[in-house]
């Protein structure tokens, strides 16, 4: 169970059966895309759909998921492609991890980005996947214009995470606390699921430690979606493990946008206090969303990142 929470709590990590959250005021791309394709690496497809026109934005993770958490204000101004990592690909060769690193998946968005022939993007990221973002901005800032993370970690798989983790949630309400537990029960008794299966639903079920509303359900996010668990659980706690953003020193490689949640409680918020000294970084906390302001707020953070990106031209 430590290892499916660790998952859960570093992802991202997530058309039809839910409601939009309660202050969302755009719909979600359409389900067809402009384009889509797939960039091929070590055997595994990546799938890849593109939305909008203008300015490239590379938006990695899933070409599922993803979309339908950004609104459709952005496609006036941006072409955004939405890319799958190779623990979402459909079509998924497994790695020998004896030399699967974090290097690794540096080196597939770098491939991605030049069989697409995308010279400089704004990259984006959410979750663990803002990490990644990061850390392919400080190996190649000639090719990234603005870094945009999305509730990410600057530390993972350490006691400083799990400290922060914990005094938050202690700030808790007892009814979210109190639906949490229910929510724990529930899940115990949730019998012969896939291990797939079981980290969907250990996600959904725990929306009072992911969304602003307790009762969230999004199950609707991860309709269609492909979890290659064997990678999953490598990458949250064998590449993720006592991970430090900032080891090399405190600065960003290019001009970044962190979007935090006030109400994320597996990513808190709390882990960036003392980092908005850090020159290029701007730090912007969504008081009404949790780990996806992106959807929960989407006026609010479509708004903001416009502002920022016209703002750091």
């Amino acid at each position: 169970m430590k290892s499916i929470f660790c998952f859960f709590s570093l992802l991202i990590l997530v058309i039809t059966a839910c409601r939009d959250p309660q202050n969302a005021e755009h719909k979600p791309l359409p389900e067809t895309p402009d384009s889509s394709g797939f960039v091929k690496v070590d055997g595994t497809k990546l799938d890849f759909i593109v939305e909008g026109k203008g300015k490239p934005c590379l938006v990695i993770g899933s070409s599922i998921y993803y979309p339908r958490t950004f609104a459709k204000l952005l496609q006036d101004h941006f072409q955004l492609c939405f890319i799958d990592m190779r623990w979402f690909a459909k079509s998924y060769s497994p790695v020998n991890f004896s030399d699967f690193t974090l290097q690794t998946i540096v080196a597939d968005i770098e491939k991605v980005r030049s069989d697409l022939k995308l010279e400089k993007v704004i990259l984006i990221g959410h979750s663990i996947h803002g990490a990644i973002a990061f850390e392919y901005a400080k190996q190649h800032p000639d090719h990234v214009s603005h870094l945009v993370m999305i509730d990410a970690p600057n530390t993972a798989g350490t006691i400083d995470q799990e400290v922060a983790i914990s005094d938050l949630w202690n700030t808790a309400s007892t009814d979210r606390k109190d639906m949490q537990s229910k929510n724990w029960q529930i899940l115990a008794n949730m019998k012969s699921l896939t291990p797939a299966q079981l980290e969907i639903e250990t996600y959904c079920l725990m929306s009072p430690e992911y969304w602003y509303d307790p009762t969230y359900d999004a199950r609707w996010l991860w309709q269609g979606m492909t979890l290659n668990i064997d990678i999953l659980h490598y990458l949250y706690n064998n590449i993720f493990s006592n991970y430090h953003m900032f080891k090399d020193g405190r600065r960003v490689p290019v001009p970044t946008f962190l979007a935090q949640g006030r109400y994320d409680y597996v990513y808190p918020y709390t882990l960036w206090n003392g980092y908005d000294t850090i020159q290029g970084l701007t730090i912007k906390i969504f008081d009404k969303s949790g780990h996806t302001p992106q959807l929960e707020e989407n006026g609010l953070f479509d708004t903001e990142l416009l502002k920022w990106i016209n703002e750091n031209q």
